[in-house]
């Protein structure tokens, strides 16, 4: 009980640190702030600002699958690397806005730490990959296979989106929460595909020495076995072979379920714990602001940002406010 108590006044004392820094911040660099972290919160230009990142974001990854189309128009292609162009320097200036007001977003640590929090996290090296190998190519010469890999590299912007739904955000700390397990259920499950493959190999290779020509066939066969795919391209004709592909069979079944199941209950979790922390929310809004009828918009928006960041600790990640 005192560490739950100890926990709890760090990160009280976290969300009031934070919401002295926002509002003691400039207005400029306070509405740049919603825009990038929470439109609701944000005047009029900050909201029509953070929709039309939201949708450039979406227009990119739509646009990336037209341009790799072949025979394209000579205007339909300018007009794609003109907006293309358009959109790199517009992540360039998202990114340097992030920075900027990243002291905002983490406010119980130093300027210069929460910037450099944004910039290692992985949400900030997304953002630094969705511009800087398009602009690089600017600046330096580069060939035809370095400019399709660029375009593919365009794909990260989708990225972004996570940002924008909660729904992810609860994965990422699902992933957080439940890793031990899931690394341990994955590692399980290879261990089943290196010795079925191994066995495999040693039984059919004899055999059919043209379809089982190495141990690589062989774990393609358990990985078709193991995922239910079933092409049918390489299959056992020994008996031996027959009957370990029937093992093989029924210990996917077990072990696939594993992970999903491990998943099924993080999900779960979560959204008990978030529905107990709205309950705990609304009764402590109640007991001490009986009139009150809306969250105080930067303790809010404390929880939100938290999430954005999937660099914040663990113990302020477990105990996140989530938005109503």
């Amino acid at each position: 009980m005192t560490s739950k108590r100890v926990n709890k006044t760090n990160r009280a004392s976290a969300r009031l640190s934070k919401r002295v820094r926002i509002l003691k911040s400039p207005e400029f660099k306070r509405q740049t702030f919603y825009a990038l972290e929470n439109i609701k919160r944000g005047n009029v230009l900050a909201k029509i600002a953070g929709v039309l990142l939201f949708f450039l974001i979406v227009a990119n990854a739509v646009l990336v699958f037209f341009s790799a189309q072949p025979g394209l128009d000579p205007v339909a292609a300018n007009l794609l690397s003109a907006f293309f162009v358009f959109s790199t320097v517009c992540f360039f200036i998202e990114y340097l806005a992030r920075i900027w007001i990243a002291d905002l977003a983490f406010g119980n640590c130093t300027p210069a730490r929460a910037r450099w929090k944004y910039i290692a996290s992985p949400m900030g090296i997304i953002d630094l990959l969705s511009f800087a190998p398009s602009m690089i190519s600017w600046f330096l010469p580069v060939t035809a296979a370095v400019t399709h890999t660029v375009g593919v590299l365009r794909l990260i912007r989708l990225i972004k989106v996570t940002r924008y739904m909660r729904g992810f955000r609860t994965i990422g700390r699902v992933f957080k929460k439940r890793y031990q397990e899931i690394i341990a259920s994955f590692l399980v499950i290879c261990l089943l595909i290196i010795v079925a493959s191994v066995i495999m190999y040693e039984v059919e290779h004899p055999a059919q020495p043209d379809a089982f020509t190495n141990l690589f066939e062989g774990i393609w066969f358990v990985m078709e076995t193991v995922t239910s795919v079933g092409y049918g391209d390489i299959v056992p004709v020994t008996m031996a072979g027959k009957l370990c592909g029937m093992a093989i069979m029924l210990l996917s079944l077990g072990l696939v379920a594993i992970p999903g199941g491990i998943f099924s209950a993080g999900f779960v979790s979560e959204f008990q714990n978030a529905n107990l922390r709205k309950i705990e929310r609304d009764v402590a809004r109640t007991t001490h602001h009986p009139d009150a009828s809306d969250p105080a918009p930067e303790e809010e928006h404390e929880g939100a940002s938290e999430r954005d960041r999937g660099s914040a600790d663990h113990a302020s990640s477990d105990h996140t406010t989530p938005r109503a």
